[in-house]
């Protein structure tokens, strides 16, 4: 959406000054994008925070074995990536519509908690039990 499918690219530097890079910028940088078709941008519109936060905290730590990865004009590249919550559809006896696929809990999205979870399991298995007419007492 941000790239028109393209991978985005930006300075540690501007990453560090919470700036997108700029095409005017990234002229003026002495490193040279290898993906000549890269997008400047911000990567923080991208990821989450605490993924931005994980990678600068990586770089900033191979910085101390390799001196000068964490240089202003080192360059990051990311994909955009969209996160949707999609459902499974579900029957009553958690079914799908692929015959003898069952989903039950946060895989169907029709829980948020272990106890739920756990208990939409015990429904699917009676369910399977019941069809498969064995004795369920």
């Amino acid at each position: 959406m941000l790239c028109d499918g393209k991978i985005m690219v930006q300075t540690i530097g501007d990453l560090r000054r919470g700036r997108r890079t700029t095409e005017e910028r990234l002229c003026r940088n002495n490193l040279i994008p290898t993906l000549k078709d890269a997008v400047p941008g911000d990567l923080s519109l991208v990821f989450p925070h605490r993924i931005m936060v994980d990678i600068m905290e990586m770089i900033e730590a191979l910085d101390k074995v390799t001196p000068g990865i964490a240089s202003d004009e080192t360059l990051l590249y990311g994909a955009e990536v969209k996160f949707y919550s999609n459902k499974v559809v579900v029957n009553k006896d958690f079914e799908t519509s692929i015959k003898g696929l069952r989903a039950i809990g946060d895989g169907a999205s029709v829980t948020r908690g272990l106890q739920q979870a756990s208990a939409n399991g015990i429904s699917a298995a009676r369910s399977i039990l019941k069809k498969s007419n064995w004795n369920t007492k």
